[in-house]
């Protein structure tokens, strides 16, 4: 066909811990659901059942690869998970080698990246490297597609905002307002026809069945981590004056 429509179901991981209990922080690459996330992706995988996939997505990372497997479960068809590294979380750098007077605008403040000049992602990959990779990933599956299809990509927060800012045509600009929460579904409706997107829409945006009205959901992601970074800072400083 040289016209077909993709619906596309995006989905966050649930929800991770990145600190161990001594305030530690997890590599992010071993990262694996809570038992709080995996009953988020279990409620959302109760609304998605009655929904047919004909291809499904994740990143390598063990959180979106989870996501996707409860998510499968719960389908009728036999669908594989084919999971590509194009699309794993951006990289930073390490916490601790980033100094108090600099954390709030580099971590806190780190999805501001343009409005704040931030070349690197809490002194990690560089952004436009990264939205360069997600997006030539992104571009090039549904291009290929040829056909009309559901397609459910299980991947992560940052990730899912730049899909969103793409879609209203905001490729290399801030994504603080693009507010994803834990195991959240955006549904994107695309149009391709001849080789190009002739239109491309959001029927929904960062719905959490587990939470309908976001309650007590104030934090973004980076807040969550500024918050523990100036928590375990403050722990530190504590002991090196005791």
């Amino acid at each position: 066909m040289d016209k077909y429509r993709l619906r596309i179901y995006l989905v966050r991981h649930g929800h991770v811990s990145y600190f161990d209990a001594d305030k530690n922080p997890i590599n992010p690459k071993f990262a694996q659901l809570s038992e709080r996330g995996i009953e988020q992706i279990q409620q959302l995988a109760h609304q998605l059942q009655d929904v047919s996939f004909e291809k499904i997505y994740s990143s390598t990372m063990p959180r979106s690869i989870q996501t996707a497997e409860i998510l499968k479960r719960y389908q009728n068809e036999h669908t594989d998970i084919q999971s590509f590294d194009d699309i794993r979380e951006i990289r930073a750098g390490r916490l601790r080698e980033i100094s108090l007077d600099r954390a709030e605008l580099e971590i806190k403040k780190a999805y501001q990246f343009h409005k704040n000049n931030l070349e690197l992602f809490v002194q990690g990959e560089s952004w436009s490297l990264f939205i360069t990779r997600v997006l030539t990933w992104f571009e090039n599956m549904i291009l290929t597609a040829d056909k009309d299809q559901n397609i459910l990509i299980s991947s992560h927060d940052i990730v899912n905002r730049i899909f969103i800012n793409w879609v209203y045509g905001h490729d290399f600009k801030d994504v603080y307002s693009q507010e994803q929460d834990y195991g959240c579904l955006n549904i994107l409706d695309l149009t391709i026809e001849n080789q190009r997107v002739i239109s491309k829409r959001i029927k929904l945006q960062n719905f959490t069945p587990y939470n309908l009205i976001k309650n007590e959901l104030f934090n973004s992601a980076m807040d969550d981590v500024y918050e523990t970074y100036i928590a375990t800072q403050g722990f530190k400083l504590k002991e090196l004056s005791s």
